[in-house]
């Protein structure tokens, strides 16, 4: 289907829900984030009853965001399964919402929008489209398509989201049309230097502290080709930061001049590793995340390793040069 046909049809489904969630992926980014407030603000001034559900704190960065305090903790709940529709966003597989998946029942019809390439969820409607930036352009598209005003609360949250999913701006996913979206998001009300500012710009004394520490230990291979930061659970527990704050760190690899594939690994568990990896076009990463069972976008990508992290390093040092060698 089109474009045009598929916003309709979505619009359909809400238009006859009762009782609608909106969900999205666990280790909520901007993007995430952004697109569940404009979803959930949206629901509620066509008159739905709409809850917006996370299953992971959200970072400190994002609290800035209007209407940020509707988003409820799965712990609040009592195993509610009786809503109608579920409108889940950026989530390739359901065991991406995490324990949120547990309040969708098999009657509950679901409303599949994503950006990612691999996504297989099953939903009754399922928009997927890999050339749009982030699923905050997909949001703005389809409020266009169906007539509805922006306030300034939504185009806050909408461009914060593509702000986020497109690196500012300088994403090779980012296309005139996106440009042209966060215009018209900023006509609404949307003010750029305002949430650029808390969002890249307001870091804490200690992840300030915390991103000085990995950016001394940096380390390299390949002939500087590739480059890792290491983040455990002592860096956090020494400097106070929470690991949701952590988003964003993986960004500092691909800085050094020369680089062309960057990793960061934190050990969640002794035997658990999360591993995310950026790359500058020509490699794809997320081949590479999805011999772990993870997945992403050709530049930028991440998955989870049942290893302690100095065998993931090496296990993914390993895999990085191959892919280096093979695509370059």
């Amino acid at each position: 289907m089109s474009m045009a046909e598929l916003t309709q049809e979505i619009r359909t489904i809400l238009n006859e829900s009762h009782r609608t969630l909106v969900v999205s992926h666990v280790d909520p980014d901007g993007d995430a984030i952004g697109t569940q407030l404009a979803f959930g603000h949206y629901l509620r001034d066509i008159g739905k009853e709409v809850l917006i559900v996370r299953d992971s704190i959200i970072s400190s960065k994002y609290l800035f965001l209007p209407e940020v305090d509707s988003i409820i903790e799965i712990e609040s709940l009592n195993n509610q399964n009786d809503f109608d529709v579920a409108v889940v966003l950026e989530c390739p597989t359901p065991d991406r919402m995490g324990a949120v998946a547990q309040l969708i029942s098999p009657n509950t019809r679901i409303i599949n929008i994503d950006h990612h390439p691999a996504n297989i969820l099953e939903a009754e409607v399922s928009w997927v489209d890999t050339s749009l930036s982030s699923v905050g352009e997909m949001t703005f598209e389809f409020f266009q398509s169906v007539g509805y005003t922006i306030c300034p609360e939504v185009a806050t949250q909408l461009y914060t989201a593509i702000l986020t999913d497109t690196g500012r701006f300088r994403y090779s996913c980012t296309g005139p049309r996106t440009l042209e979206i966060a215009g018209e998001l900023v006509r609404s009300g949307a003010d750029p230097r305002e949430i650029c500012d808390h969002v890249y710009f307001e870091m804490t004394p200690e992840l300030v502290q915390l991103t000085g520490e990995l950016l001394h230990d940096l380390e390299y291979r390949n002939d500087g080709r590739i480059c890792f930061m290491t983040l455990t659970r002592d860096h956090l527990a020494r400097t106070g930061v929470d690991p949701s704050d952590t988003e964003g760190l993986i960004d500092y690899t691909l800085y050094p001049r020369g680089v062309e594939i960057g990793a960061l690994l934190r050990d969640i568990e002794p035997q658990l590793t999360k591993i995310s990896l950026r790359s500058r076009p020509g490699i794809d990463v997320a081949v590479i995340a999805a011999r772990f069972g993870g997945g992403g976008h050709v530049n930028a990508a991440g998955c989870h390793v049942e290893l302690p992290i100095e065998a993931a390093k090496d296990k993914i040092i390993q895999l990085l040069q191959e892919a280096r060698e093979s695509q370059v």
